[in-house]
């Protein structure tokens, strides 16, 4: 049985969502509004610029591809890991290829667009998340169980990762409270493709597939 598939249908919903993660995390949006739920009236708290951050992009493929298309205009230095998990490079934007460690330690903002396979299944794992910068936002619209959630949730605590937005989680539906509830843990049901534009994306694709889609074996699309 051979099975058709045509990549790249939802980036630009999941292109735009990572963006948007980005912006709350480095302006405390989920803390302040978890604080103004509660009944608190918190005063100005000093957020940063996404302009100007070193943003790593861990994974180059269509979705990562369009983000630097949604974030063109902006004057942020951006880098990528060159790793196994990695084989599309992007040639256009002010991109720097970086190694895993110098990815962890450089990023102000971490975004992940990796498949899961047994190579990046636990990647960030308790150790690797040690090495990240202080103060780094980190984003993940790809897949769960690639971050070890005890771990992060760890970071979170001791004020060592500023801000986790995650639209994926190892079990899903999420069942981690304590993380989940933390004030610096912005966490969504795995939106990352849910809008109106992209089921229409996928329904046109999906009828030009019955004649025109690329045709993959089952083994070449699963990674795990």
């Amino acid at each position: 049985m051979r099975f058709g598939y045509t990549w790249g249908v939802n980036n630009l919903a999941v292109a735009e969502l990572t963006l948007g993660f980005m912006l709350m995390g480095l302006r405390f949006v989920n803390p302040l509004n978890v604080a103004m739920r509660a009944g608190e009236r918190p005063g100005i708290r000093y957020g940063r610029f996404l302009t100007g951050r070193v943003v790593g992009i861990h994974g180059c493929g269509n979705i990562a591809r369009r983000w630097c298309g949604c974030w063109r205009r902006s004057t942020a230095r951006s880098l990528r890991a060159t790793s196994r998990t990695m084989r599309t490079s992007i040639s256009s934007g002010n991109l720097t290829p970086e190694s895993f460690d110098e990815l962890l330690a450089r990023s102000e903002v971490l975004t992940l667009h990796l498949p899961k396979t047994r190579q990046t299944l636990g990647l960030y794992s308790r150790g690797a998340l040690g090495k990240l910068q202080k103060g780094c936002v980190l984003v993940n619209t790809c897949r769960g169980g690639i971050v070890d959630e005890d771990a992060l949730l760890e970071r979170l605590d001791n004020g060592a990762v500023m801000a986790a937005c995650f639209d994926v989680f190892a079990n899903e539906p999420a069942h981690n409270d304590r993380l989940l509830r933390h004030p610096n843990m912005l966490a969504a049901p795995h939106i990352g493709a849910s809008t109106e534009e992209t089921r229409l994306i996928l329904v046109r694709a999906a009828i030009k597939g019955l004649t025109h889609a690329t045709v993959v074996e089952p083994e070449e699309f699963y990674g795990v």
